[in-house]
């Protein structure tokens, strides 16, 4: 990003962005199928060239700020063990489905080897309770945060 060619705004809106698609653990790619606007507008976006939607940076500030409470399984945000049973396989899928991680993005938060992850889950058939509660957390918030409306969507006020 050439900081001549960029306002001092756009600039934060696109650190902003960059940010917090970090935190989240998406790329520009992901970030488009979830929200509904095009990857090139996104990345305009984050390059400064333009003014980013304001409900976009509400939506990924909203997640990001849900990313950073429950970073990690022993974050004091994640809900106490209850009765539920762990999470197994099918169920860990369907998790990072509606986060939008991929298996390698989970075993890099969890601080464990893919390989590792998979072994494990291979022989207890469950992720760990703890784990099972993060991730759960993690996908009820984004299932509580409905993607933005683009303006395509949106229909003219009489």
């Amino acid at each position: 990003m050439d900081s001549r060619s960029v306002r001092p705004g756009h600039r934060r809106a696109a650190l902003s962005i960059a940010g917090e698609l970090s935190v989240i653990g998406w790329g520009v790619r992901q970030a488009s199928r979830r929200s509904g606007f095009s990857k090139d507008r996104i990345l305009r976006w984050q390059s400064g060239h333009s003014i980013p939607d304001p409900d976009f940076l509400r939506w990924l500030a909203a997640l990001g700020m849900l990313h950073r409470r429950l970073s990690h399984p022993l974050a004091r945000a994640v809900p106490p063990v209850g009765n539920r049973p762990p999470l197994n396989g099918y169920a860990m899928t369907s998790a990072l489905i509606t986060i939008g991680w991929s298996e390698r993005v989970l075993a890099e938060r969890l601080g464990e080897h893919r390989t590792a992850l998979r072994r494990l889950i291979s022989s207890h058939g469950h992720l760990p309770v703890r784990e099972s509660r993060w991730l759960e957390a993690l996908a009820d918030g984004h299932r509580d945060l409905p993607r933005p409306l683009s303006p395509i969507c949106l229909s003219p006020d009489p």
